[in-house]
This record gives C-alpha cells, structure tokens and sequence, in this order.
C-alpha cells in the first residue's frame, strides 16, 4: 500500500489511515536521504519519529547513502519524508532502491511525503517550476519512480497554484492539490484524504477543531510526551507577557467541586524567551500557535504584539482578564470601553488574525464582544475562568495565597454555553468556545451554541489524551449523521 501526504501525518484522518495498514507493534524505517545538507539534523525527523511512535511503531533512521537499499523489505513501513526531491530521486538509483521500495509497498506501507510523494509519482518536473535551485545535481532525467501514475503537489496552500493548472494545461496530465494535512491511498482506485474536522478562524486553517487552552499547556513540550502534537488544531501557548513574570507565591491551585482554582498569576519566561527558547520548538511540530498575551498597560500589550508580529505565530490570542494598573487595577475586559479601548489599541500593532479572550465576570459578556468586533478583533473566545474562592475551616485562611482564583473545569460548561449562544447572537466574527469541555459530546453542544473552534483545557489535567477522545468522538458522531463538516454543526441548536 502506498500513501502521499503533504507534509507527513499531520491530521487524524492520515494517522488513522496509517495505523489501518500499519502493523501493530511492528518496525519503521524514517528516511532522511531527501536533505542531503541536513540528514538526521532535519527538524522534521523528531516529529516524524513521534507519529510513527504514535501509531505503536519502533522507529529506525535510515539513509541511503550509508545503508544498504535491501534492508527496506525487512520494515512494515517505511517513510520517505520531505526535502529535496531531486537529491533523494538521485539517491535512490544511485543505490538501486527502487526494488527494495517496490517490495515494501507490496507487502506493507509505503508512506511519501513533500519530496517523498514527488518521487514515488511519475515525475518531478513539476517541482521544476517551483524550486529549480533544489537542482543542484543538475539532474536531466526527472521521471519519477512511477510507482503510481498519480502526481501530486504538496503544501499547495503555501505555493501559487496557478503555475500548477498551466502545468495540466500544457502535459494534459492531472495534478491532485494536497494541502498539509491531506494524502492520497493508493488502493484499487487512488482515494484523497481530507481532514474533515478542520474548521477556518480569521482566516486560519485548523486540521482540527481541537485547541490546547492557554495555561493547561504551557508550551507544548510536556504533553509532546504523550503524542505528536500534530494530532491537535493547535496550541494557545501560556500567557505571555513583555517581561518575564515570577508569578503568585504558592499556594494557587487548589481543587473545587467540579472543576479547579488557579491564582498562578501569570507566570512566565517574557516575550524575548518565548520567541527565543520556545516558538522554534514549537514551529516544528506541525499544529497551529496561538500566542496568548498579557498585559497591565496597554503600552505593555502592543509592545508585545510588536514582537511577535515577524514570527511563525498564527494568531494572537488577547487575553484581557489582566489589571489596568493605569485605571486603578480594573481589568480590561469587565467593561465595553475598556474591551474596545484595549483591542483598538492593540489592533493598531497586531499584523497577525487578533483574537480577544472574553472574560464571563461580567452583567453580559456579548456586549463585550460587540465591543471587541467593532475595535477590530478578528474572533473572539470564551469564556475565561470564572472568579472564585476556598477556604481552609481549620485556619479560616483561604486556600489560595492570592484570596481568590480562576475557577475552572466541567462544572463551567452550562455557563459557558449560554454565553457562547448568546454572544453567537450578536457578533458576525468567529467564536472559540471553551469553559468545562471535557467530552466529545460536550464538544458537540458547544459548537451547537455557535462556537466554530474550541478550546480544551482543565481536563487536560486528568486526562492528557483528552483531545483524541474527543476528535474521534466527533468523526463519530459526524459519520452516525451523515454531517460532512463541523461548520453544519455550528450554530446549530434549535432554542424554543
């Protein structure tokens, strides 16, 4: 079996294909040959590695310029990974690999992606018109290894397809367009993949509808222990603010019934690390950022959007539930004016889609985000962590340090959802739903109440694989109704 992808298994229709043709608990070859600079060093290699892993597979690196093209037979898959298809093209004659790739197809999984999906095609001229520097081999002959005669055009939302459609036009061949994300299984017929939960905010492609939560993540590395972080939509990294910030003094997390308190005050390593230390970290795992910033002036936020502005973060998530120390310590989000005054200012630094983070502390949060449109926010979501308290009975000291906390978890979600419906009501702009989303069929009613995306974050806690329950619960429930995207779903409830 053969499988094209864009830019490796990168969505949980791909993963899910895999793991059908994939021997459980079997071996897997990741190639490196297609990036002769780089090889092991390619920054795609660890998260290729993880969705192999992912899938229950071992995982060996394997170059064929240093191993012997007649090991590949002895994988259950092997993976031609991205780079530069002229060189692995070369390579793969060179040493005489095209048996050995053949014999792994037939029996097992042969996975192309990017530079990997060219080759297997029945040619690369098509890269030719992209990317004629990659040819540094001056390669001459460009016919593929004609595995299939299906010839594709990977990360066809990052280039300009135009070039492609005059490439039909002039060979009269047909080009399939696959977006990161999407593949193509060869079985009898070739049938293309598509992730059918991705969802569009502000113009940002999701594969999923499913986004870590701002300060249940922090900046991905330890939950990439659990799975490739390519499985979620994306990832609100933890609030971030101009200045490294040592956060409240402990205790600040506490449990409640139904759900947690949090005073954790921010903590974090300023805006400088974040781009320094963690964004290329992040930037390599293949799932959407969000950087969610924070602020007591506003001169603090648009300075820190300034800093992000150049960088690979997506989006910026605004989060507004922070003390204006120039208003007397009023938060910026609990009054129309100041969610308008805060997101106009903002909006004048930001170049990147602006999402203003709600907060439900509020007498009627869809005011708020009528305020937030009309100052130019792209999207809005709620709701933040309700305000709340606990106290020790033999102290009589509150539990948190703080006095008071951020209350969060299932028991927010009939709260939550009124706002979201409410605020759907009112606002033309896209709404990411979030507060006590623990299921799939929590999921289900949130995007019903008018959410288009949604954020997962308590649960996260108890439960790390919380997010894949939750997507396969959806292609469930999706398929058991007939509904081919979740933009049927949104806004769906019939109130009486």
């Amino acid at each position: 079996m053969i499988l094209l992808c864009s830019n490796g298994l990168t969505s949980q229709e791909l993963l899910r294909e895999a793991k059908k043709y994939g021997k459980a608990a079997g071996k897997a070859a990741l190639v490196v040959t297609a990036d002769p600079e780089y090889k092991e060093k390619n920054y795609h290699v660890p998260r290729g590695i993880k969705e192999l892993e992912f899938l229950g597979l071992s995982v060996d690196i394997f170059d064929f310029d240093t191993q012997p093209a007649g090991q590949l037979p002895a994988y259950d898959v092997v993976v031609l990974m991205g780079g530069n298809p002229y060189y692995l093209l070369h390579s793969i004659r060179e040493h005489h690999g095209e048996a050995a790739l053949r014999a792994v197809a037939e029996k097992g999984l042969l996975i192309g992606w990017s530079a990997g999906a060219l080759v297997l095609g029945p040619t690369i001229a098509l890269i030719d018109l992209y990317h004629p520097q990659l040819n540094f081999l001056h390669l001459t002959d460009l016919s593929g290894l004609g595995f299939t005669e299906v010839q594709v055009m990977p990360h066809c939302n990052k280039e300009d397809p135009e070039k492609a459609r005059e490439y039909q036009r002039e060979t009269g061949g047909k080009v399939v367009f696959l977006k990161d994300g999407e593949g193509v299984l060869l079985e009898e017929a070739p049938r293309k993949i598509e992730p059918r939960l991705g969802v569009s905010v502000a113009g940002v492609e999701f594969l999923n509808p499913l986004i870590a939560a701002s300060g249940t993540f922090g900046f991905g590395r330890e939950y990439s222990e659990f799975y490739p972080l390519s499985v979620l939509g994306g990832i609100s990294c933890k609030g971030t603010t101009i200045k490294e910030r040592p956060g409240n003094p402990p205790p600040r997390v506490t449990e409640a019934p139904g759900g947690m308190l949090n005073a954790v005050g921010l903590q974090n390593p300023g805006v400088d690390h974040f781009i320094k230390e963690d964004l290329p970290w992040l930037s390599k795992q293949g799932t959407r950022i969000i950087a969610n910033v924070a602020g007591n002036a506003p001169e603090d936020y648009c300075a820190t959007v300034e800093k992000l502005n150049g960088t690979s973060v997506d989006m910026i998530e605004l989060n507004i539930s922070c003390p204006n120390v120039k208003q007397g310590g009023v938060q910026f989000g609990t009054t129309c004016e100041g969610v308008y005054g805060i997101t106009s200012e903002v909006r004048k630094h930001c170049k990147k889609p602006l999402l203003v983070k709600l907060s439900p502390n509020v007498t009627d949060i869809s005011e708020m985000a009528v305020a937030a449109e009309s100052a130019g926010a792209d999207a809005v979501s709620l709701i933040n962590t309700l305000t709340g308290m606990r106290i020790d009975i033999n102290t009589r000291r509150p539990i948190l340090h703080n006095n008071t906390g951020g209350f969060s978890g299932p028991a927010l979600l009939p709260i939550a959802l009124r706002m979201v419906w409410q605020t759907s009501q009112k606002v033309k702009i896209p709404i990411v739903g979030l507060g006590g989303i623990s299921t799939w069929q929590d999921a289900v009613e949130m995007l019903l109440a008018g959410a288009t995306a949604l954020q997962i974050g308590t649960v996260l806690f108890t439960d790390p694989y919380a997010p894949i329950k939750i997507a396969q619960g959806l292609s469930r429930y999706m398929d058991e109704n007939g509904i081919q995207g979740l933009s049927e779903l949104t806004g769906g409830v019939k109130p009486w």
